[in-house]
């Protein structure tokens, strides 16, 4: 069920909050027009020399593509960007020259970004280029859980916050009178919760904002930061997602299950073929430390 339930709600995110379309069209024609003008024009493809480090012009190109600028770029442009990479590199030099990357925390840093930047290539290559799901499969996925995957419902919620128990007595009957809870809220404290959505709060408060009608006034309900009412302004009942509607959530969600299995059964196979020795000993003592250092701040915080 916590897959379909993850299912559907990938799907109605993908239904209620559609992407901006980039103009990625734009950009590619873009690109490629600026490299086929460089490759057009005489020269050993070097734009700039900074000391003995050189720019390329495919370089810069890249730099303008990245930057997803509309259609018509001003003539500055490639200038403007030229110079950025000019500092960055005269930078570069300088952190070198001041024997920097020496540095026992900067090579650490260096280190830990090249190990990550390496980790991340190997499972591009490995784990996600090998990631494959096709409309067939979603469609089979929709077809089958077709009767379970739904946009959630929700309500709309104000929230009512008193002092304490005695207060929320004596004003509890007044605030389903018209504009009672209202005046309420500007004598005490409080205002719009905004949308709760179905499953999206724990089952033993659910009864104080689902199956109520609109309108509805809840409570009380004691909190650390007083005595809740809640008045239900707006229901929006829930409703099954047609395929189209489905289709982006559910090929995200199977995307996602993929990757993941492809993840772990990677993990294995390295694991499988490589020798790893524990110092169980050692690891006892680290978690023992571990143990009594959280019992410790524990008894500290009563």
């Amino acid at each position: 069920m916590n897959q379909l339930s993850n299912a559907g709600q990938s799907a109605a995110r993908a239904n209620t909050n559609p992407r901006p379309a980039f103009r990625t069209g734009v950009f590619l024609s873009l690109a490629l027009s600026l490299l086929s003008a460089c490759h057009k024009t005489a020269g050993s493809g070097v734009i700039a020399t900074v000391g003995e480090q050189q720019i390329s012009r495919e370089e810069l190109v890249r730099s303008i593509s990245a930057m997803k600028l509309p259609s018509k770029v001003p003539a500055s442009v490639p200038s403007d960007v030229l110079n950025r990479l000019i500092d960055r590199a005269l930078i570069n030099q300088e952190a070198e020259r001041e024997g920097l990357p020496n540095d026992p925390s900067i090579s650490r840093k260096i280190r830990h970004s090249r190990e990550r930047i390496l980790r991340q290539a190997l499972l591009d290559k490995k784990v996600d280029s090998q990631v494959h799901v096709t409309d067939a499969d979603v469609k089979a996925y929709y077809d089958q859980h077709k009767n379970e995957i739904r946009q959630p419902g929700y309500v709309v919620v104000r929230q009512l916050i008193l002092p304490d128990a005695k207060i929320a007595q004596t004003i509890g009957k007044s605030l389903k009178k018209r504009h009672g809870f209202s005046k309420a809220i500007s004598r005490y404290s409080g205002g719009p919760v905004g949308k709760i959505f179905e499953g999206t709060v724990p089952p033993q408060f659910a009864k104080y904002f689902f199956n109520l009608p609109e309108g509805s006034v809840t409570g009380p309900l004691p909190l650390k930061d007083g005595v809740h009412y809640f008045k239900i302004d707006k229901v929006q009942s829930g409703r099954l997602l047609s395929f189209d509607e489905a289709k982006s959530g559910i090929s995200q969600f199977l995307t996602s299950q993929q990757k993941q299995e492809k993840y772990q059964a990677f993990l294995n196979s390295l694991r499988a073929k490589t020798k790893i020795s524990i110092d169980q000993k050692g690891l006892g003592e680290v978690m023992g430390a571990a143990k009594a250092a959280s019992t410790g701040a524990t008894s500290g915080a009563r």
